[in-house]
């Protein structure tokens, strides 16, 4: 999509959106690091890692929170959930390559799952903490009040536990660029297939 569009569009998008999120710093910062990119005959790569991280994300968030949400619902779920995810931090990112290129063939789609399975850690405990953390006399003051489970839930428990959950967010984000760069190995045409072409070697 971002490739299909003149890059100084994406730019004013991209600067938009950074002023909305952080102001006019975050703007002019997102819009420099842009113009760099285009002006150093990197727009394609960049728009190629935007994509991939960012679709990463969404999907690492659409499953890491919903089973987090779980996780703090059920003891037998956080049981069975916990020692996975611990498990997942403690594997090498070079790792998880390994399983997905032997099931998927090499290419983006790959680079994509492998770049889920590493970022949905933060989604699912910072997920679960958040909701773990919510004071026990403001839950009980809520079913006092005569609200529903689910009403207790969108209304009292998610935006007490928000920051966790926005901070777990931010997380998936930083582990998605990380993997990224990664997956240059498996055949992903970003950013980090011109970092893999700059090592030494690596011809």
């Amino acid at each position: 999509f971002f490739e299909a569009l003149p890059w100084a569009g994406v730019l004013l998008i991209l600067a938009a959106l950074g002023w909305r999120i952080g102001g006019a710093g975050l703007a002019v910062l997102v819009g420099l690091l842009g113009f760099f990119a285009a002006a150093t005959g990197l727009w394609v790569p960049a728009m190629q890692t935007l994509y991939l991280a960012g679709a990463s994300t969404l999907v690492a968030c659409a499953l890491g929170i919903p089973i987090g949400l779980w996780a703090s619902r059920s003891d037998r779920v956080s049981a069975i959930v916990t020692p996975i995810i611990d498990t997942l931090q403690t594997i090498p990112s070079f790792c998880f390559i390994i399983p997905v290129v032997m099931l998927f063939r090499v290419g983006d789609v790959t680079a994509m799952i492998a770049t889920v399975a590493f970022a949905i850690v933060p989604a699912i405990r910072y997920t679960y903490l958040g909701l773990q953390r919510v004071p026990q006399t403001v839950i009980e003051a809520a079913t006092a009040s005569g609200t529903t489970k689910w009403q207790r839930l969108w209304k009292v428990e998610l935006p007490i536990a928000l920051p966790e959950i926005m901070l777990g967010i931010n997380q998936t984000i930083m582990m998605a660029l990380a993997m990224v760069a990664i997956t240059a190995l498996i055949g992903s045409r970003d950013l980090g297939q011109e970092i893999y072409k700059a090592l030494p070697g690596a011809d």
